[in-house]
């Protein structure tokens, strides 16, 4: 296994951390303060092509494998979570359209994700009556001669509002089952499609999270993605989620790493007791733990993209990249914020918003109590 990146992946590297460092370090106090800002950093991703890297060359995007795009999650999610998400979103958004759409719904979605003047989309799975509960699924989508006629809730939706598209996941019958899985793209200005509360969370700020709220929505037949390679609806839902865990794990690392490199500049200026709180063994000891645990969740992130761009089986390596690189985050901000002291908690510091960004880690693209029972299952 070579873990060397080549040219390529070492420029892409290169050009969204010089992009962060220029872009939002001077905004990382008001971003720390809940101070919400405009879409500035996205608008420049944009004009490097990167708000959906993974979009195949010949619709206007990048062609990203896997691996490279986990580079690019990690450099953004270092400089700030919140705007990581809103890519995580559109990735998770797309992914269905790649693996499985039509080539009318390629051409007719994926370019608006693209070049200069590219727009979000948005993935709606979660309801208010559950969330990694398949068989809790409400909205129901109704068949007619012409078209589908949707209603129902999704809730926590990332992008809400903000979404050209949204990629929804919808029963087409009353009695939730999983062969009544399908996915839908349904465009944003959709008669009957509205935008509900905001939810107002305490990390990832930068993310708009909400409501969609759906009254007989109309979508036609043609938005509906079909594929008999993909399977059912749900074996579809699966890949996607897969895939997209991994890109959790690129988050999870980009977050442990920043907080590692903030601990680590303030050990090497702070004096305590006529030296360098670096040269405490507590505090040493603390930062040799943090950058072991960063370079786990990195290699169990890579293993898992390096699986899915060999096309071998990666369900399991990427539920182990999402669990153990989520939780690692978690336990690096920590400790971080503990060798910070008072500051560590402090609005205005940066370390204090990525304790707040990690904590929602074990909570997206499935808890990470999910993913330990899937993974025991494949025991």
């Amino acid at each position: 296994m070579d873990f060397s990146l080549n040219r390529q992946q070492t420029t892409l590297v290169r050009q969204v951390r010089d992009l962060a460092a220029r872009e939002l370090q001077a905004r990382k106090g008001a971003l720390a303060s809940g101070e919400e800002y405009q879409s500035a950093f996205l608008e420049k991703l944009a004009g490097q092509n990167l708000v959906c890297p993974t979009v195949p060359t010949e619709y206007g995007g990048l062609g990203l494998d896997r691996f490279s795009t986990a580079l690019v999650m990690e450099e953004i999610a270092a400089a700030d979570p919140g705007v990581a998400a809103v890519i995580a979103a559109t990735l998770h958004a797309a992914e269905p359209i790649i693996l499985a759409g039509s080539e009318e719904q390629k051409r007719r979605f994926l370019p608006g994700l693209t070049g200069a003047k590219a727009g979000v989309a948005a993935f709606a799975l979660t309801e208010p009556t559950g969330g990694s509960n398949l068989s809790a699924l409400r909205t129901c989508a109704v068949k007619t001669d012409e078209a589908y006629y949707l209603n129902g809730g999704k809730d926590y939706v990332l992008n809400a509002g903000q979404a050209a598209w949204i990629t929804l996941v919808a029963s087409t019958m009353p009695e939730p089952r999983r062969t009544a899985i399908r996915i839908f793209l349904v465009p944003a200005d959709t008669s009957g499609l509205k935008t509900g509360r905001r939810r107002y969370t305490s990390g990832l700020e930068y993310a708009r999270v909400g409501e969609m709220l759906f009254a007989n929505a109309r979508v036609e037949e043609e938005n509906v993605i079909r594929s008999q390679e993909a399977g059912s609806g749900y074996l579809l839902l699966a890949q996607t989620f897969d895939r997209g865990r991994a890109m959790v794990g690129a988050i999870s690392v980009g977050i442990a790493r920043a907080a590692l490199e903030e601990a680590l500049t303030f050990a090497e200026e702070r004096e305590q007791f006529g030296t360098a709180l670096k040269n405490h063994q507590a505090i040493a000891f603390a930062l040799a733990d943090m950058a072991t645990r960063v370079e786990m969740a990195r290699l169990m992130t890579w293993k898992a993209c390096w699986l899915i761009d060999r096309g071998e089986d990666y369900s399991t390596a990427s539920a182990m990249a999402k669990l153990s690189a989520s939780e690692i985050a978690q336990q690096v901000t920590t400790q971080a914020a503990d060798i910070f002291g008072a500051r560590g908690y402090e609005r205005g510091y940066f370390i204090e918003q990525l304790v707040r960004d990690a904590r929602v880690l074990s909570t997206i693209e499935g808890t990470n109590n999910i993913q330990r029972l899937f993974i025991a299952s494949q025991l």
